[in-house]
């Protein structure tokens, strides 16, 4: 979805818009762990004020991940809130970037995902994860290993046991 900065300049003081919207570049989402993006919804306004554009935005968004421990897909809700300055100019480090007059939702969208998504994504804070030895899902089954073996790092700690 591309907002023509010009209808917001031109015609009236302020722009707003609501609409669901489709994903489509999930290349860069999924080098952060993102499988899919279930919906999107988003609602916000664009503000002309002394000259500059000041954009308003909330995104609903239901998320397709792989859990970092036990690799098994799960779906998580977010909210979105974004808000800032409007810029054309490439060498800010603050705003919103705008190319060729048209501000693009969907890049901003992705952009604040891919920031705040977390280092590690757990389907659950409990999650037992994989069998180092069988590779089962340690939260489906149980796996019928031994792991007797002893992280020599902590070996010296045996002798406190014995």
């Amino acid at each position: 979805m591309k907002i023509s900065l010009y209808n917001v300049s031109k015609k009236a003081s302020n722009l707003s818009f609501a609409e669901n919207i489709t994903i489509t570049e999930l290349d860069l989402l999924n080098l952060v762990g993102i499988v899919g993006v279930n919906f999107a919804k988003v609602s916000g306004v664009i503000e002309y004020m002394n000259s500059q554009f000041f954009l308003t935005m909330k995104a609903d968004v239901n998320l397709e991940l792989v859990c970092d421990r036990c690799l098994s897909k799960y779906d998580v809700d977010k909210t979105y809130n974004i808000s800032g300055l409007v810029t054309e100019n490439e060498d800010s480090i603050e705003g919103i970037l705008v190319e060729n007059g048209k501000l693009d939702i969907e890049k901003v969208l992705i952009d604040e995902i891919m920031m705040s998504m977390s280092m590690k994504s757990l389907c659950s804070d409990e999650c037992l994860g994989l069998c180092t030895i069988c590779g089962i899902n340690l939260n489906k089954d149980e796996c019928e290993c031994e792991n007797d073996e002893i992280d020599p790092r902590l070996s010296g700690l045996l002798d406190f046991i014995n």
